[in-house]
């Protein structure tokens, strides 16, 4: 894949991207439940392991961690930020390598909170918006459309 000049990149906003993420929990969920994996979550899992928290298992975060690590390494893109048109790049703007995909969503499927709260609060996360596992990953989240507003902070545009 070729090289996004660095003058070109416009980093995604914080709304653009949640809605990404809440699009592609929807999707995986949905097909785990045609499937009826939580029955067989029920057989494999052992008791002290099961989910006490809603809308959680170990399962289904395991499989959002491989859909995204792939979708993001191969295609650039999951489902969602292909519907929001957005892209996960390296910090100078090349396609990002599967390590750096399988990093940044450690944090996406396992703690995305934290995660968030981290990289807004952690002062080198936010010039170029990071979660803090972006930031361990050196990705960022571009949008490829053309915004309405944008601002110029570091050398990036950033979605306003």
């Amino acid at each position: 894949m070729s090289r996004i000049q660095a003058d070109k990149l416009i980093l995604a906003n914080w709304g653009r991207r949640s809605i990404a993420w809440v699009i592609d929990y929807l999707i995986i969920n949905i097909m785990l439940g045609a499937f009826d994996v939580e029955t067989v979550e029920s057989q494999l899992v052992p008791a002290f392991l099961k989910p006490t928290l809603p809308y959680w298992s170990p399962l289904s975060a395991l499989v959002l961690f491989f859909y995204w690590t792939m979708s993001e390494w191969y295609f650039g893109r999951s489902i969602g930020q292909l519907l929001l048109n957005l892209r996960l790049v390296d910090v100078c703007g090349e396609h990002a390598s599967l390590k750096s995909a399988a990093v940044q969503s450690i944090g996406k499927s396992l703690f995305l909170p934290l995660d968030c709260l981290i990289g807004w609060f952690y002062r080198p996360c936010r010039p170029l918006r990071q979660r803090f596992c972006n930031r361990l990953s050196h990705t960022v989240v571009i949008y490829l459309g053309k915004p309405m507003r944008t601002e110029t902070k570091n050398g990036y545009l950033r979605e306003a």
